[in-house]
């Protein structure tokens, strides 16, 4: 921090990158919060569009307003530079195509306090930009624990923006998103959750977390699908190297069933030609094999539709898995 900074209550990270189209409900969301200490720290990752002609509106208008544009590295990237220039105690990291309720700053920034928590966490609105419909998430943790208190905690959606962190967390670890991977928030999520001494959960929905066809978790490019082995290797050396991982096995095999066996998975499948579908899947279903085991004591978090797929994958039904995803979207 520089000595001319004052340290703000919150930093509010916005990676950018083609969401001309979404970038000004995000940032009307972020500049009417009713938490008014606040600095919101716009990262232009290398877009091509015209996002940056709808952030030099923005820059205009909000004095509260940081914009900074660096090459293309993913949102991981990006969000680690924002981290190098924030000077707020806390952070929060917003999705440039989500938005968020204008009171979650506040609020979650209040129950920090409150709570002298390292990490806060809020319920989803999951909104589907087709179809208009919004499916509540809820977390399967309330009140205020910590990973080890309560180990389910660990199986909670790892996304990075609907958390508010403790800046110090990422200080004192030295732990960042990794640059240009997928699943770059299932790994730094992870190992976060085992820095906190309190974490606490606020069971409003405060984020709305847009579906979109050509999102990254949308993306038909098959073999970034595989990067999710590279994940989990990089989750279980770590929790292996802090001597945690024995401690921890049972909820790492969930997060295998629920990201690689089920998650994963679909996303091959939907995106293969049928004749391709088995050699595709393959690598996934080798490596899951081979380090995870289809039996837990978790399988009751699953909802009721990915039990059905759950159910599916372990008789092979893949063409039917595909047929109901697709006459899903026709609906």
């Amino acid at each position: 921090m520089n000595k001319t900074d004052v340290q703000v209550k919150v930093s509010i990270i916005v990676p950018v990158y083609n969401v001309e189209k979404y970038i000004k409900k995000c940032l009307d969301s972020l500049v009417h919060q009713t938490l008014s200490d606040i600095e919101i720290i716009v990262v232009n990752d290398g877009s091509p569009d015209n996002s940056e002609l709808i952030i030099n509106q923005y820059l205009k208008k909000y004095s509260n307003i940081k914009y900074f544009k660096k090459e293309n590295g993913g949102q991981g990237s990006a969000r680690n530079f924002g981290l190098s220039k924030a000077i707020g105690k806390y952070i929060m990291f917003v999705d440039s195509d989500d938005y968020v309720d204008i009171t979650m700053a506040e609020k979650m920034y209040n129950s920090a306090i409150a709570n002298n928590s390292d990490m806060v966490i809020c319920n989803i609105n999951d909104l589907n930009e087709k179809t208009g419909n919004i499916v509540k998430y809820f977390n399967n943790t309330t009140g205020v624990t910590n990973v080890f208190d309560n180990k389910s905690l660990i199986l909670n959606r790892p996304a990075p923006w609907n958390k508010l962190y403790k800046k110090e967390l990422f200080n004192d670890s030295n732990l960042r998103y990794v640059s240009n991977k997928w699943y770059e928030d299932l790994r730094l999520t992870s190992k976060l959750y085992l820095k906190c001494k309190k974490i606490n959960f606020i069971e409003e929905n405060l984020y709305y977390y847009l579906i979109r066809d050509n999102s990254t978790m949308n993306n038909k490019n098959i073999n970034r699908n595989y990067e999710i082995i590279e994940a989990f290797e990089d989750i279980i050396n770590y929790f292996k190297e802090q001597n945690y991982y024995d401690e921890f096995c049972d909820e790492i095999n969930f997060l295998g069933i629920q990201h690689i066996y089920i998650a994963a998975t679909v996303r091959v499948i939907l995106n293969s030609k049928n004749n391709e579908i088995k050699k595709n899947l393959d690598p996934l279903n080798d490596y899951f094999s081979q380090n995870f085991s289809l039996k837990s004591k978790y399988i009751y978090l699953l909802d009721k539709n990915k039990r059905i797929v759950y159910f599916l994958l372990k008789h092979k039904m893949y063409r039917l898995i595909k047929f109901i995803f697709r006459m899903k979207e026709k609906i």
